[in-house]
């Protein structure tokens, strides 16, 4: 595979005697966190690939596996263990753990650190798959993902019992940054949203947590909140949202997976109820928000006759003894 090197760099490359080095270039989604660099020589390394100026640390440092470039579609990736910087420099622990560099863009280049302005050449490019910690406490991995890895994700809708919308998400071009489809469920959850303040923590303090205030946010029942989200507006996790997965009248709420940053007394959140894409569930499904104009909103296919051996996998769906599997409830009333 043909690469762009400039004509300085490439005589370089050609010689007997090589000044080069490896430069891990990482820019993370949230725009809120700068970008970073680490490289696996024994200095540091101030470079301007055209987008600035930044240091390359070498404190990090990194050891990346081969790195193999196909002609095909199949996925390049490499991986790159890294230490974790004793000061914070130039990233946290805290946040790796967090998730902030999960999903992060990268470049990674070979420069020739004697001379810096013979820029560079591009060895690999695309985005980071979940950043993980060792369990040598040490050190964090980067999994870095080619371009083609784009190419193995659906782009088509496909059938499905449950619905395919975002809840709440609207039509593009008219939310003012809400979640957009070209589908949308065009519910408005604005409204649903409620604010609350932590006051107690659970045993595990990044899976539950209790408001005790009166009253509850909403006023819930249990279970209100189920499938739900809590976005959190003040505290280490300011920003974030996370699943709710049970919530009871006391105030109690637990989470389907656990925050980034253990949950402290006087956090500030808003929590508002979710929906489970069954079409006819009253409770928690589309029937509950749209009442007799569900069908006129639900982006899916309720009726589609499924067999018995994943009618238990199915939310919404049952099986009747010799039909092959059929919807509990026919598509012939509208108004229901």
């Amino acid at each position: 595979m043909g690469r762009q090197i400039p004509v300085d760099l490439q005589t370089h490359l050609q010689g007997t005697m090589l000044t080069t080095c490896y430069l891990l270039k990482i820019t993370p989604v949230d725009p809120s966190f700068p970008a970073y660099g680490i490289t696996d020589l024994d200095r540091d390394v101030v470079y301007d690939d055209g987008t600035g100026e930044l240091t390359y640390v070498a404190a990090i440092g990194m050891q990346p596996a081969s790195v193999v470039a196909s002609p095909g579609l199949d996925v390049d990736n490499t991986e790159t263990p890294s230490l974790l910087p004793e000061f914070d420099i130039p990233v946290s622990e805290a946040d790796i753990r967090a998730g902030v560099y999960d999903y992060a863009t990268f470049s990674l280049m070979l420069g020739n650190y004697d001379d810096t302005s013979q820029g560079h050449v591009l060895i690999h490019s695309g985005t980071i798959g979940q950043v993980k910690t060792l369990d040598d406490g040490l050190s964090y991995v980067n999994e870095l993902l080619g371009l083609q890895q784009k190419l193995k994700q659906s782009v088509c809708a496909r059938d499905s019992i449950a619905c395919r919308n975002t809840f709440g998400s609207q039509a593009k071009g008219t939310c003012g940054g809400a979640v957009e489809e070209l589908q949308p469920c065009g519910f408005d959850i604005n409204a649903l949203w409620q604010a609350g303040t932590v006051t107690a923590v659970g045993l595990e303090p990044g899976y539950s947590f209790t408001d005790s205030s009166l009253p509850f946010p909403g006023g819930a029942a249990d279970g209100v909140y189920k499938l739900g989200m809590v976005h959190w507006t003040a505290g280490a996790n300011a920003g974030r949202e996370s699943e709710v997965e049970w919530n009871t009248a006391a105030g109690r709420v637990d989470l389907a997976f656990p925050t980034g940053f253990p949950i402290e007394i006087g956090d500030e959140f808003e929590i508002r109820e979710g929906c489970n894409k069954i079409a006819r569930d009253d409770e928690h499904g589309c029937k509950r928000w749209w009442g007799p104009q569900w069908t006129q909103h639900f982006n899916g296919e309720p009726d589609i006759p499924i067999g018995d051996a994943v009618r238990n996998a199915t939310p919404g769906a049952t099986s009747s003894p010799g039909s092959g599997g059929s919807s509990n409830i026919p598509y012939d009333d509208l108004a229901a």
